[in-house]
């Protein structure tokens, strides 16, 4: 189960860094367009970038995956790791939404603190996503101080 301000986290315009590995053990990061909380409260659905053809691939080949979402402003993290469910293209409508209040939230939190222009970070969206399911298996606080690192949940 996750704490309250753990969901309210990855299920705003956090940062979401997602890294796979490959058969072969070589890793990858790449980037998450929105995440869910699934009702069991163990897993999350997770919105890749559906041209990612390496993260796609990782994840359907290994399943070995971590998300760390990030709050652009104070850096307060929490990083997941787990099993992922190999990806399928979406176009399903809750997924969409959660990528459009997803791509809202994190451009403007990024805009915010950083000064960048909305319309140059709407470079970055995909034009197409894939949903993939993660079981968690692990949860750490990954904000950066004495704490980093420290375990905040694990399934065994």
């Amino acid at each position: 189960m996750f704490a309250p301000e753990t969901e309210a986290l990855l299920e705003s315009g956090c940062a979401l860094i997602v890294g796979t590995v490959a058969a072969d053990g070589t890793p990858h990061a790449s980037r998450g367009w929105g995440l869910s909380i699934c009702p069991d409260r163990t897993s999350v659905r997770l919105l890749l970038d559906a041209s990612d053809r390496v993260a796609i691939e990782n994840v359907a080949t290994t399943g070995v995956i971590a998300v760390t979402g990030c709050d652009v402003p104070t850096l307060h993290s929490v990083q997941l790791k787990g099993h992922a469910s190999a990806p399928v293209a979406t176009s399903d409508p809750a997924d969409m939404k959660v990528v459009e209040t997803f791509r809202t939230d994190f451009f403007a939190s990024v805009s915010r603190t950083e000064g960048t222009p909305i319309a140059l970070l709407e470079r970055l969206l995909p034009s197409t996503f894939a949903a993939c399911t993660v079981t968690v298996q692990e949860v750490y606080d990954q904000t950066p101080g004495p704490r980093a690192g420290s375990r905040l949940r694990s399934s065994s």
